[in-house]
């Protein structure tokens, strides 16, 4: 495993972030995220932003620490390291649904291949909240419901999924995906 973390030296909002990236492949380092328990959507295109507590988390799973110098050196080594402007930018809340009882209509608001996968989403109707959102490329519905939240089948190709417990689900799909 190549998973490197640098030092938390970042401040915002009160608290110090670091990067995580791996100089192996992206898909390592989404599972290594998976594993921390990161949202997909914290995803910056070639690294998550972690807080201190969760570098900490990072080391404890195998992260190797680098200085912030090294850790650019080895990810542009590894032909992963993307420019300020090929990243995916921020994401924008473009719809939200709150618990009314029924499954939201999220149809025309997300790619079709993402409007799909939701129909796999199990929750509570009347309580569970749904937004959607989208960035550069990217479109992401999350699913919160306090009572429960949870996948029941196999999501299409082109669709990822990540939880948090089982109280959040998130969705994601390339833009263009089943248009």
């Amino acid at each position: 495993m190549t998973v490197l973390v640098d030092e938390a030296i970042w401040p915002w909002r009160g608290v110090r972030w670091a990067h995580l990236v791996s100089d192996v492949s992206v898909a390592e380092l989404h599972d290594f995220a998976d594993r921390l328990g990161l949202r997909r959507m914290s995803f910056q295109g070639d690294h998550y932003d972690v807080p201190e507590t969760v570098r900490a988390e990072a080391l404890a799973l195998g992260a190797e620490a680098v200085r912030g110098r090294d850790l650019v050196r080895r990810l542009r080594g590894a032909g992963l390291r993307l420019a300020s402007a090929d990243r995916p930018g921020s994401w924008e809340e473009v719809a939200r649904w709150e618990g009314d009882g029924s499954l939201p209509d999220v149809g025309g608001v997300i790619p079709d291949l993402l409007a799909g996968a939701f129909q796999m989403v199990v929750a509570d109707w009347s309580t569970a909240v749904t937004a959607a959102f989208r960035r550069r490329e990217e479109s992401a519905l999350v699913v919160e419901d306090h009572a429960g939240v949870s996948l029941a089948g196999l999501l299409p190709d082109g669709v990822e999924s990540r939880h948090r417990g089982d109280r959040v689900v998130e969705l994601l799909a390339m833009d263009g995906a089943g248009r």
